[in-house]
């Protein structure tokens, strides 16, 4: 899969250093069973503090659009998986805490600094990601594009994937055809 454009509905969350036992706070978390995929549990308590039925009202294809410091805090995978159980495309940001982009590329979510984001969007916009131009567009304000910066090909490569693990598994598979062994 080749990613060029994300298209979707914003969902606005304009707060600041959201970490992430807000994201996944942990005392639900510890509630999740360990072949719950869906995070049962974790999801009506999902950043409950800043927007309580957020995942009542989250779609699949919508994109974030968030705040200065966003996943701060301690390394929770949860924190990232959240946004793929609902189907999230990608996450704008004002800046990330470097563990939490780490994590989210790694699982396959692009996650996109753009200054002032949350100023250039309100919930329930169409937002428009080019990553053949690499900006970001308000369609619903008809607004000029941002530029963001371009994703390394090796990021490009982990998202295109999917994540880090399907990339190592067509890594692996691809040897093993080489050699004859499958």
């Amino acid at each position: 899969m080749v990613l060029e454009k994300i298209r979707g509905r914003v969902v606005r969350l304009p707060f600041d250093d959201v970490n992430t036992d807000v994201i996944a706070p942990s005392e639900f978390r510890m509630q999740i069973k360990e072949n719950d995929r869906n995070l049962t549990a974790l999801r009506p308590y999902v950043m409950r503090d800043l927007r309580p039925g957020l995942d009542e009202t989250t779609r699949p294809g919508d994109v974030f659009v968030v705040g200065k410091n966003f996943g701060s805090g301690s390394h929770r995978e949860e924190a990232v998986r959240i946004f793929q159980v609902w189907g999230v495309q990608a996450v704008v940001t004002e800046s990330a805490a470097r563990l939490w982009f780490r994590n989210a590329i790694a699982a396959g979510l692009p996650v996109f600094e753009l200054e002032n984001a949350t100023k250039l969007f309100d919930e329930n916009e169409e937002i428009e990601i080019d990553m053949r131009e690499w900006q970001i567009r308000n369609l619903s304000r008809n607004a000029a594009s941002h530029p963001v910066a371009r994703f390394p090909q090796t990021v490009m490569g982990i998202l295109e994937a999917g994540g880090i693990l399907p990339l190592l598994k067509s890594r692996m598979d691809a040897e093993l055809r080489a050699k004859g062994a499958v």
